[in-house]
């Protein structure tokens, strides 16, 4: 038997996560280090969304960008204790 991944299989990397993985560093994120981002002028999403709303600070309020429209965010426990925040690389 052949331990060896065909090559048409995606790589371990590649398994769990459409994001861009760098060795050594995480990909994700907690809801703390999520504000710091945001804080920063970053947008940041949750893996678990798996869609195109994200989260930003805008006009001094925290606002997430939601059914293609800019809300004031009132953010809940699920969020605050998620573990799977990164940060958005391109707003489209």
């Amino acid at each position: 038997m052949d331990d060896q991944i065909p090559q048409d299989q995606p790589q371990d990397a590649e398994l769990l996560t459409p994001l861009p993985r760098q060795q050594g560093k995480a990909i994700t994120m907690s809801f703390p280090d999520a504000m710091r981002e945001i804080i920063k002028g970053k947008s940041v999403a949750r893996i678990e969304w798996a869609n195109k709303d994200y989260c930003l600070l805008r006009v001094g309020w925290l606002t997430i960008f939601i059914e293609n429209k800019f809300r004031g965010w009132k953010v809940n426990d699920g969020d605050m204790e998620a573990e799977d925040w990164f940060v958005v690389k391109e707003i489209n």
